[in-house]
């Protein structure tokens, strides 16, 4: 048990205050060591949270990265698009590979499912566009949209007696509509091997999580993606389809954010962006192809090359306020060992004036200059530093900065990939 979990009883919840991909899947795979509920609230099989603990190197999509946890109850809320084809022939076969079970794998009869109709849909439309929004094309936006339109099919049609009516009437108004040619056995026979294959773990994922409470259960919620992607607060129209933040455990699990203890808001020790859409800090230099090879910045799910950009700290600032963030977690510190200078983004101004993140409008996003402050950088390989004392000055320079600006302490620290590889301050 790591220094850091005693001090995270109660309910918590790991959210991205940045794009994403900041490492959400080591964090919680190291808190989740102890926690009784492990809950997914929001997202689909275009996210991808990289474990790498001792059963091996996994990237999970749809499965909350608490399994490895065989005591913990894993539950994948309503809020997340189930993509069954991720789910089960990818992810549970990662898994069964490693001998690692899912027993304890809960998902909830409300979510939504991702249809091959779907998937089609993502990829004509991205393709229509004149300016592309960076889609994974995994068809999660439309299921959303489906959601949104009261059309989706949910988990509780596919277990139930008239799935194969539903089904039908369904796909045949997506082949006309959509001008698809889906085949209506193929389908029907694939989805019906899911639904004997996950039946046993389909329940009600709102009583357990408020049973839990009740009975003072470790409750950790596991956030997908990253804030600035939030379809309401994110850089509209290049976002997501769900809420990555605080507001999506209340839309996914029927739970008042007043519930919630702590709020560790998990960042990179830079910035990165993957896909289309403004990023202030965006590295154009030299140092852009170090980051990007040190910092292994390859999606998970995407298989595209992040943009790496220096730290935004007026972004942070806004994404710590808006989610009541209590504490923060940096990964991938030691990726900047080795620069002379380092920047950091303070603040933006608009035609000379001071400025702030303009929430949902990437456009207006598009025009502010970032504020830089330089600090001298450290040589040290960090790797293997386990306190925070050790760190060598530079290096603690620009965590002290980082707290000042933001207005709240740095918990965590990444140094590393794997499970131990982190500095608890």
């Amino acid at each position: 048990m790591s220094k850091n979990q005693n001090k995270h009883r109660g309910i918590t919840a790991v959210i991205g205050v940045d794009w994403g991909d900041s490492g959400k899947g080591r964090l919680i795979d190291d808190l989740a060591q102890d926690a009784d509920i492990v809950a997914r609230y929001n997202g689909g099989s275009n996210t991808g949270h990289t474990v790498q603990n001792k059963y091996g190197k996994f990237a999970l999509h749809i499965i909350p990265s608490g399994i490895f946890n065989q005591k913990a109850i894993c539950l994948v809320g309503r809020g997340v698009a189930l993509d069954l084809e991720s789910l089960v022939d990818d992810e549970m076969d990662q898994l069964k590979k490693a001998k690692v079970t899912w027993k304890n794998l809960v998902i909830d009869q409300q979510c939504t499912l991702t249809m091959p109709w779907h998937k089609l849909r993502d990829g004509k439309r991205e393709a229509g566009r004149n300016s592309k929004i960076g889609t994974t094309g995994r068809g999660v936006g439309p299921t959303f949209a489906d959601r949104t339109e009261r059309v989706g099919l949910r988990v509780k049609d596919l277990i139930s007696e008239s799935f194969g009516q539903t089904l039908k009437e369904e796909l045949e108004f997506q082949n006309e509509t959509y001008n698809l040619k889906l085949n209506y056995k193929d389908v029907y026979e694939k989805f019906s091997e899911y639904a004997k294959i996950i039946k046993p773990f389909v329940a009600n994922t709102i009583n357990i999580v408020h049973i839990g409470i009740y009975e003072k259960k470790n409750i950790l919620f596991e956030g997908a993606q990253g804030w600035f992607l939030d379809i309401d607060g994110g850089t509209y129209p290049f976002v997501t389809s769900s809420n990555p933040g605080i507001a999506g455990i209340w839309r996914s699990y029927d739970l008042h954010p007043s519930y919630i203890s702590s709020v560790i808001g998990i960042t990179k020790s830079y910035t990165t962006r993957v896909g289309n859409g403004p990023m202030p800090t965006k590295i154009e230099g030299p140092e852009r192809q170090i980051i990007i090879e040190k910092g292994h910045e390859i999606g998970t799910t995407s298989g595209r090359t992040r943009d790496p950009g220096w730290l935004d700290l007026e972004l942070l600032k806004y994404a710590v306020n808006v989610n009541k963030v209590t504490e923060l977690a940096l990964t991938k510190l030691d990726v900047l060992s080795g620069f002379k200078t380092i920047k950091v983004c303070v603040g933006y101004k608009v035609s000379g004036k001071e400025s702030w993140y303009p929430s949902g409008d990437a456009e207006a996003l598009e025009k502010v200059e970032p504020v830089y402050q330089s600090l001298p950088g450290w040589d040290e390989d960090i790797s293997g530093v386990r306190e925070i004392n050790q760190l060598p000055k530079n290096a603690r320079n620009y965590l002290e900065l980082i707290e000042k600006q933001v207005g709240i302490k740095v918990k965590f620290i990444g140094v590393g990939p794997k499970r131990e590889e982190v500095i608890y301050a």
